[in-house]
């Protein structure tokens, strides 16, 4: 009930956040026109004689389609609540710029020394003669609440967000973070850097991620104490490591001393593109995460809560092949290492894991492999060296200076497109039947799961009785979903059998499980991994005394 307390806890805060009326809170604004500095006054200038903030309920807005040129990083007042926010309506994000000073450097977008909210807003990481900034938004403080909704992040050279307090809770929501990729030093280029301080609560909620050299979530190994990662959709992610010894190894999400953590409802393609390198006579070996995990060290294992359920993940066939031809030394990713999944998800009962697929979601229009391709070859054909890089950035307007190339900033007219046809797996594989990966690629589909989460709680606490779904689709061929509700916490099993009543797979066989909706894939395999024949087949759910049947249809 602890996890289960705390999941709604930080749903309340997001349904706050995602659903302004629920707030009942009436706000200061002042709104800031576009131009040079404008933003930097008015925050500076937004305080009593003695220095204090003239209102804790301040809002900074923002006109939508203006431009914000700043000098220098805007602060909180006192450590007062800092809230930036675009004006109301439809039209294009405020697009704010670092300007560069009288040396030619640039600053940080935002220095966050108390609380602070940012919304609908496009933040570059280029500065205003055409260079990358090293980060956009640095949090300072313990304890410090920053909420970053419907933010787009561009370009930034070491992170996006960078945190150097401890116990901060940083909130992602509706945001799209792209580029974070030091070509100079692709050691750095993450979206997100805890710097090895110990984090409260860090929150990912219909997110897009996408492009970038190093880790997207770091953390160094420090203990974060609650984690929900839902509705993201993470595609292209550039890390890999070398390895003697094949024990441990870590991925692009850092989550491994997580406490309370949920991974649910997310897309992981093209994820650690460089893979793990490794000495041919390198024997046993382990695998490259995209779900890393590791022991606390420091506090008792019994404390933890793992949740990783639906998620869809996959690699294109290009990087299959890349990988393929140097097998003897590169040996690519898996979804949860054989380590994690064997000291945890297969001993502890506080881990669970349910519904992880693979499938190659076809984006209706992501950014293509042929530079990442180049890039990784060139990396190996030079023993990964960061001289002379490919520039793989995902930017259709390109990068240039302000004054030479004012149309370079800001999200493109033609901009990449993250849904994908109702066709695939993925497209009911949520929880409550909703598409996995981040829903604002889905407008009409995200304003029925708002609704559906809001009423459904935590673990979808609207189901009152046992139930087994039609899976979907039906007919299908070469796999389809099976999904089942439970009111209650259960050892559940579910099997496929033949016309004849033969069991010819077992796909959850006699396993624990929470209450709530679950759900598995069967590809249309025996237990031996042998393809079925077409026909008619039986799955059966048995859990808590209870037993459910459904009819299936494969058809080759």
């Amino acid at each position: 009930m602890k996890h289960a307390s705390w999941f709604l806890l930080v749903l309340s805060l997001f349904l706050l956040v995602a659903c302004p009326k629920a707030a009942a809170q009436t706000w200061d604004y002042i709104d800031v026109p576009p131009g040079y500095e404008t933003l930097n006054l008015a925050v500076e200038g937004d305080t009593t004689a003695a220095g204090l903030p003239k209102s804790l309920n301040r809002v900074y807005r923002l006109a939508r389609g203006g431009t914000y040129l700043l000098n220098g990083r805007i602060v909180n007042i006192k450590k007062a609540p800092l809230r930036v926010w675009a004006a109301d309506g439809t039209g294009a994000k405020p697009v704010i710029i670092m300007a560069v000073d009288q040396t030619g450097a640039n600053d940080d977008f935002a220095s966050c020394e108390g609380p602070a909210h940012f919304k609908n807003l496009y933040i570059s990481g280029i500065d205003d003669i055409g260079k990358q900034d090293r980060y956009t938004i640095a949090v300072y403080g313990d304890s410090t609440k920053v909420i970053l909704d419907g933010v787009h992040i561009d370009h930034s050279r070491q992170s996006h967000i960078r945190t150097y307090g401890n116990l901060t809770r940083i909130f992602f929501l509706n945001c799209e973070f792209r580029n974070s990729i030091d070509l100079a030093t692709p050691s750095n280029g993450r979206f997100f850097d805890g710097r090895g301080l110990r984090a409260d609560s860090i929150v990912w909620i219909n997110n897009t991620f996408y492009v970038n050299s190093q880790r997207m979530f770091r953390t160094d190994g420090a203990l974060i104490n609650n984690i929900i990662f839902d509705h993201n959709t993470f595609y292209q992610g550039l890390y890999g490591q070398s390895t003697t010894s094949g024990w441990k190894i870590g991925g692009g999400l850092e989550l491994r001393r997580g406490i309370n953590v949920r991974i649910t409802n997310n897309i992981f393609q093209d994820f650690n593109l460089e893979s793990l390198r490794h000495p041919a006579t390198m024997n046993p070996l382990d695998r490259m995460p995209i779900i890393y995990v590791d022991s606390l060290g420091s506090e008792p294992e019994s404390n933890r809560n793992w949740v990783v359920r639906n998620n869809a993940y996959g690699w294109s066939p290009v990087f299959k092949s890349f990988w393929a031809a140097r097998a003897d030394t590169v040996k690519p990713g898996v979804f949860i290492s054989p380590y994690g999944d064997s000291i945890f998800f297969r001993t502890q009962p506080n881990f669970k894991q349910s519904g992880n697929f693979e499938e190659l979601i076809q984006f209706t229009d992501a950014p293509t492999s042929d530079s990442l391709v180049k890039y990784l070859t060139y990396r190996y054909s030079t023993n990964f060296t960061g001289t002379s890089c490919p520039d793989v950035r995902a930017d259709r307007n390109g990068i240039g200076s302000l004054t030479t190339n004012p149309g370079s900033f800001g999200l493109e007219a033609n901009r990449f497109d993250f849904d994908y046809p109702t066709t695939q797996l993925a497209y009911t594989a949520g929880d409550g039947g909703f598409p996995l990966g981040d829903l604002n690629w889905f407008p009409s589909k995200k304003v029925l799961w708002e609704s559906w989460v809001t009423s459904a709680g935590e673990e979808n606490g609207v189901v009152t009785e046992f139930r087994l779904e039609q899976n979907y689709p039906n007919p299908f061929n070469p796999s389809t979903r099976i999904q089942y509700a439970l009111p209650r916490a259960a050892r559940v099993t579910l099997t496929v059998y033949n016309a004849l009543g033969q069991e010819i797979a077992a796909l959850i066989n006699n396993q624990d499980q929470a209450p709530g909706v679950q759900s598995a894939v069967w590809t249309g395999q025996d237990a031996s991994g042998r393809p079925v024949a077409s026909g008619v087949y039986y799955c059966q759910l048995r859990a808590d005394g209870t037993q459910r049947s459904i009819k299936m249809l494969l058809v080759k």
